[in-house]
């Protein structure tokens, strides 16, 4: 989203869909400068591009800005090896990198007659919203996630009048995260009760790290794999933003990472494997899967899986492309609703919580669902490039 001031342009956030091929945004105009909520490709797998375009300081979190370069570095190398075209290059990623600019929680970044001001969201580790102040104050969000998690505390409305804020959960609500995860455990000890491996495939940055805490307290020999392993050691660099960084630094310690061939095949004589990626649309988890295809080994889904991905396919279908072949998966199959989004009755409670006198529902496919509930504000729902006047 474009903020414009009159005196500046603001870009909140700039991604693309990481679908086969990914789907690339608008291209944004120049801008001043760039503010990321969280370090998620649908967030921030554009920002090379910009370099093109004049460029502009890159605003986020420490942890955040920690995290993209390997977003976007992995994004380059896995077009280059299948041979799909970005708008950008590594070069492009190297140039972008130097405009990083990092902007703690509570910090204020001062633009003549206007600041912006960084506040936690629960989505991620440094995930982060942004209240910008003149005579108004606006706050533009990002992805929000209201519950405690093991990693991070939830989301706290922000007084303001307006309120740009994400819908994609309107009209759904999360079953209880307790219930999930009493699940999610007891599904595990069966197949490693039945000498069987457990496969969880994870989103590299946020999924992979609260499942770690999740299973603290259990004794499997717990391998992790692909870029989550990366991420995982990089957020030890970030204490701050942890809700429980000494627990979260012993599960770093205590599990067992994935460094070579040889490591992959002790892996999978182990009892959990979490492994990127999360989508199963490549990294190791394809590997495993061949290697494990069998009933008495579980393939425990965690995340929302995008339409056109192998994940859906495998929901939809029961087979996964393998190589450009069509497998069946034999393992034991389930999904798990770990969300990091709010679902409707959170999102109505912290809308109604901030106070806004006008409310701008984005990223969501059912927003009219949302907009619904919400009774105390004007409500706005924008098209992708249409302008509007808040």
């Amino acid at each position: 989203m474009v903020l414009s001031t009159g005196r500046y342009n603001f870009l909140f956030d700039y991604g693309l869909n990481p679908t086969k091929p990914p789907e690339f945004p608008m291209l944004a105009p120049h801008v001043d400068g760039v503010f990321v909520t969280h370090s998620h490709l649908d967030h921030v797998g554009m920002l090379p591009w910009l370099n093109k375009n004049g460029g502009a300081n890159v605003y986020a979190t420490p942890p955040t800005l920690s995290v993209i370069p390997i977003l976007l570095y992995d994004t380059v190398k896995i077009a280059n090896i299948e041979g799909t075209k970005l708008p950008y290059n590594q070069e492009d990623v190297d140039s972008i990198i130097e405009t990083f600019t990092a902007i703690n929680y509570g910090e204020t970044m001062e633009f003549k007659d206007y600041t912006v001001t960084s506040h936690p969201t629960g989505h991620l580790v440094g995930s982060s919203m942004y209240l910008i102040q003149n005579d108004r104050k606006i706050v533009f969000t990002g992805d929000v996630q209201s519950i405690d998690t093991h990693l991070l505390f939830g989301i706290k409305p922000i007084d303001t009048d307006i309120l740009i804020v994400e819908s994609t959960y309107a009209g759904k609500e999360h079953p209880p995260r307790k219930a999930v995860e009493e699940n999610f455990l007891s599904s595990i000890q069966k197949v490693v009760e039945n000498e069987g491996v457990a496969v969880v495939p994870a989103f590299a940055t946020g999924r992979a790290q609260e499942l770690l805490m999740v299973l603290e307290n259990t004794d499997y020999e717990i391998w992790m794999d692909g870029m989550a392993r990366s991420v995982s050691n990089v957020l030890l660099s970030f204490p701050r933003y942890i809700k429980n960084y000494q627990r979260y630094k012993k599960m770093v310690r205590r599990i067992r990472m994935v460094r070579n061939a040889s490591d992959r095949e002790k892996a999978i004589r182990g009892d959990v494997i979490i492994t990127t990626s999360g989508m199963l649309d490549g990294g190791p988890v394809l590997n495993y899967i061949s290697q494990l295809n069998n009933p008495k080994n579980g393939l425990f889904l965690t995340g929302y899986q995008v339409e056109d991905t192998n994940g859906r396919m495998l929901l939809e279908t029961g087979s996964i492309d393998l190589a450009g072949v069509a497998t069946k998966v034999n393992m034991d199959v389930k999904f798990f609703d770990f969300s990091a989004h709010s679902g409707h009755r959170e999102l109505v409670e912290f809308i109604e919580g901030s106070k806004p006198d006008k409310v701008i529902l984005m990223h969501g496919e059912k927003r009219e669902e949302l907009a619904k509930d919400i009774t105390r504000s004007k409500v706005f729902l924008p098209k992708n490039g249409e302008e509007f006047e808040i």
